[in-house]
C-alpha cells in the first residue's frame, strides 16, 4: 500500500540574509497505519539550481501516525540574477520509484538580492604593505594590553515563563514544573511546554552586550509525551530538530544546539513543535536550562 505523505513548511517563504544565504523546516507525516521510510528532496523553481540547496539526513524511517522534520540550507551563488525565485518540498517512500509515491508541499518563495561586485585588490596589498611596517607595535600592543573576558550566561528557562509568548491554534501553555520524583531539574525545575499541534511554538527573550557569534547550548528532558522540537532564534533556524520521546522521563544534561550571529541588545528565541514519534495526542517539550556563549569562550 503507497503511504499518502503529507508535506508541510514551518514558513510560508524563506528569509536570506545578505550573503543570500537561509534556511527553512520542512514536516513530513505519515497518516498510515503501517510505518515507512521517506526520502525527502528539493524541486527547484525556473531559474534555479538543486546545488543551491543542502537536505540534512535525506532518508529516515516514519512510524504510523508519525512524523519527521528535515533542515534545508540555502546557499545562491554570486553572481545569480536578483529576483524572486522559489523551491518545492518532495517526499516519497524509498522502497518505490518517486513518480509512484510522491507527494510536495506548496511553493517556498525567497527574495534574491544583488551582490556586490569583488573589491579591488590593489588597496589590499597597500593596507598589507603598511601592515608589515607597523606589525612589531601591533604585537606589542597585544600582549600587553588586558585580556577582555567573552561573554556567557546560562538561564534557568522556569524563570523566564512568566513572560514567555505562546503562540498556539489550540490552547499551548508554558509553565514552571518542579523537581518530578528521580528526576532532578537544575534549580529545582524546568519550563514544561505542553502543546497540542505542530507549529505550536513559545518565544523567550535573550539578550546579548556586543555583535559576536555565539554558541547555543540546551539543558533538556524528555518523556513519553515529548515531540519533536526546534529552536529559532529572530525567525532564523538553529540546529537540528531535537527529539523528545523516550519511554521513561530522562535528564540530557548540555547538548549544543548550533552557533548564531547576534547584535547586540534583545533577541527572540523560539521553540517550536515540529513533529512526534510517538502514538500520543501530546506534543509537550521540557526545557530545563539554556547557555549563550560568546564562539571566543567555547571550549
Amino acid at each position: 500500500m503507497t503511504t499518502e505523505w503529507a508535506v508541510s513548511a514551518a514558513a510560508e517563504q524563506i528569509i536570506l540574509d545578505a550573503r543570500n544565504s537561509g534556511e527553512i523546516m520542512f514536516t513530513v507525516a505519515n497518516p498510515g497505519d503501517a510505518a515507512d521510510t521517506v526520502v525527502f528532496d528539493i524541486v527547484p523553481g525556473d531559474g534555479s539550481s538543486r546545488s543551491w540547496f543542502t537536505v540534512a539526513e535525506p532518508q529516515r524511517p516514519v512510524p504510523a501516525h508519525g512524523s519527521v522534520s528535515f533542515l534545508v540550507k540555502v546557499a545562491v551563488p554570486v553572481g545569480t540574477a536578483p529576483r524572486r525565485y522559489d523551491l518545492t518540498g518532495l517526499a516519497y517512500s524509498s522502497s518505490t520509484a518517486p513518480e509512484e509515491s510522491s507527494r510536495s508541499s506548496g511553493r517556498i518563495p525567497y527574495e534574491v538580492k544583488a551582490t556586490e561586485k569583488p573589491p579591488n585588490r590593489l588597496p589590499w596589498i597597500i593596507a598589507a604593505a603598511v601592515l608589515v611596517l607597523v606589525v612589531a607595535g601591533v604585537v606589542t600592543f597585544l600582549l600587553t594590553r588586558s585580556p577582555q573576558v567573552p561573554f556567557a550566561q546560562e538561564l534557568e528557562v522556569e524563570k523566564l515563563v512568566p513572560v514567555a509568548v505562546v503562540d498556539t491554534t489550540a490552547q499551548a501553555k508554558i509553565t514552571e514544573q518542579k523537581d518530578v520524583g528521580d528526576l532532578k531539574f537544575s534549580g529545582g525545575a524546568q519550563a514544561l511546554f505542553t502543546a497540542f499541534a505542530v507549529r505550536d511554538n513559545v518565544t523567550f527573550k535573550i539578550s546579548v552586550p556586543k555583535e559576536a557569534d555565539y554558541r547555543l547550548s540546551q539543558v533538556r528532558t524528555t518523556d513519553a509525551t515529548y515531540a519533536n522540537t526546534v529552536w529559532g532564534v529572530d525567525g532564523k533556524a538553529v540546529g537540528t530538530t531535537f527529539f523528545g520521546f523516550t519511554p521513561t522521563p530522562k535528564h540530557t544534561g548540555w547538548v549544543e544546539v548550533g552557533t548564531v550571529h547576534l547584535t547586540p541588545g534583545d533577541h527572540n528565541l523560539t521553540l517550536t513543535i515540529v513533529g512526534k514519534t510517538q502514538g500520543t495526542a501530546s506534543y509537550n517539550a521540557g526545557i530545563d536550562a539554556i547557555r549563550i556563549a560568546e564562539l571566543a569562550a567555547a571550549k
